[in-house]
C-alpha cells in the first residue's frame, strides 16, 4: 500500500490532525460488541489485577542509564548530520525511529538512516493509518516491506501507534488486534523479528487490559505504552485522585503480568510535555492551561525518568523526540538549532542523574 495524499497529516506535530466529531464512530455495533468485550474482560480479570497490582514492590534495576534512556529520532536532511552529533553529545544509545507504511516505497531510505547510526540499537515503530484496517492484504505487505528492508538493523518493530486514538485509523481495539494477528503471521517468514505493542497512548488501562489478555494468536515480546502522565501538571500529579506516575507505572505493570499475549518486559515508548506559545507545533496550541515552559520541561523529564527507573516496574523510557520546537529537546525554527533545556536535563540523566532521588514538588 503507498498512499501519497497527506491531507490528513499535520507536519508540525508528526500526527494526524484531530477529526471531526461526526467521523469519530461511537455507538456502531462493531464498536459497542468490542466496549462490551472490554468490560468483560476487565470485570472478569479484576481479581488477578488487584492482587498483582497489591503485591507489586519497587524493585532495583540492573540496567544502566544507556539501556533505559531512549530518544526518538526522524529522518531530515537539512539536520542530519546535527542530530548525529547531538546523539553522540546526549551519549544516547536507544533509538527510536518512526516508519510510516504510506511511506513503504521509501524504505531504503529509512535503512540509510539507521545505518548512519554506527552502533545503536533502535526500536522501528511501524505506523499505520485507516487504509491498513481496510485493506488487510496492504497491511500484510506492508509489513513484509518494512520487515524485510529493517530487520538487519533492530529485530524491535512497535506495531502500531496510539491504538486507542481513531484519528490513527483504528475506529476500535478490536480493529487493532487484527493488525496484531497479521503482523504475527508475517513474523513467521522473520523469526528474527520481536513484536513490541500494544502503544496505548495515555493512562487507559482498560483498552491495555484487552489488548494483552485475549484469544487471538499473536504473542508481544514487549510490552509497549505512550504514556503521558500530565499535560498540565508534574509526574507527582494525580488523576482520578490516585493515579500519579508512579502509580500509573505500577497498574500497568500489574496488567502486563496479567496477559496471557504478551511477555513481561514493559517500554515507555513516547512520552513528552508541550511547551507553551508554540503553535503550530503543538496539537494544543500551546495554550497555558495544557502547556509548560521550557525550565518546567526540562525539570519534569527529569522527574520522569527518575521516577520510572526507580519503581523498577519499566526497562526503558523514550522521550518523544529530539528535534521538535512543540514538545521536543531542540527548536529548530528559522533552521537554526536551539537546544532547549530539557536537552541538557536528558544529557544529565544520562550522565548519572538517573540514579539520583527525583525532586519533590
Amino acid at each position: 500500500m503507498i498512499e501519497r495524499d497527506l491531507s490528513w497529516w499535520d507536519p508540525y506535530s508528526d500526527q494526524p490532525y484531530t477529526l471531526p466529531a461526526g467521523e469519530k464512530p461511537r455507538t456502531g455495533p462493531a464498536n459497542m460488541w468490542e466496549y462490551m468485550t472490554i468490560a468483560a474482560t476487565c470485570l472478569g480479570l479484576a481479581p488477578a489485577v488487584f492482587t498483582h497490582y497489591l503485591g507489586l514492590r519497587p524493585r532495583a534495576l540492573s540496567v544502566v542509564a544507556k539501556s533505559f534512556v531512549g530518544l526518538s529520532v526522524s529522518p531530515d536532511d537539512r539536520f542530519d548530520t546535527a542530530v548525529h552529533e547531538m546523539v553522540e553529545e546526549l551519549g544516547v544509545q536507544e533509538l527510536l525511529v518512526r516508519v510510516p507504511v504510506w511511506e513503504r516505497h521509501a524504505i531504503d531510505r529509512y535503512a540509510r538512516y539507521l545505518e548512519s547510526f554506527k552502533g545503536k540499537g533502535f526500536l522501528v515503530n511501524v505506523l499505520q493509518n485507516r487504509e491498513s484496517i481496510r485493506d488487510p492484504e496492504g497491511w500484510r505487505a506492508d509489513l513484509r516491506a518494512i520487515f524485510a528492508g529493517l530487520r538487519g538493523f533492530t529485530p524491535y518493530f512497535q506495531i502500531g501507534n496510539a491504538i486507542n486514538r481513531t484519528k490513527w485509523g483504528c475506529a476500535h481495539s478490536g480493529e487493532y488486534l487484527r493488525l496484531l494477528d497479521i503482523a504475527e503471521q508475517v513474523r513467521s517468514e522473520f523469526p528474527e523479528v520481536k513484536l513490541v505493542g500494544s502503544s496505548v497512548i495515555d493512562f487507559e488501562p482498560l483498552v491495555t487490559l484487552r489488548t494483552l489478555f485475549n484469544f487471538h494468536k499473536y504473542r508481544l515480546d514487549v510490552v509497549s505504552s505512550l504514556l503521558y502522565v500530565n499535560r498540565r501538571g508534574s509526574p507527582y500529579g494525580r488523576q482520578y485522585r490516585i493515579f500519579d506516575l508512579s502509580h500509573k507505572l505500577k497498574l500497568i505493570h500489574a496488567l502486563v503480568l496479567t496477559g496471557n499475549r504478551n511477555a513481561q518486559a514493559l517500554w515507555i515508548t513516547e512520552t513528552n510535555w508541550p511547551l507553551l506559545n508554540t503553535k503550530p507545533y503543538t496539537p494544543n496550541s500551546g495554550h497555558p492551561r495544557s502547556t509548560v515552559d521550557e525550565p518546567t520541561q526540562a525539570r519534569y523529564l527529569k522527574q520522569y525518568y527518575q521516577i520510572a527507573y526507580q519503581t523498577g516496574w519499566v526497562d526503558r523510557v523514550y522521550w518523544w523526540q529530539l528535534i521538535n520546537p512543540g514538545y521536543g529537546l531542540v527548536d529548530h525554527r528559522g533552521g537554526q538549532l536551539r537546544k532547549h533545556p530539557s536537552y541538557y536535563a536528558l544529557k544529565d540523566i544520562l550522565g548519572g542523574e538517573l540514579y539520583e532521588a527525583p525532586a519533590v514538588e
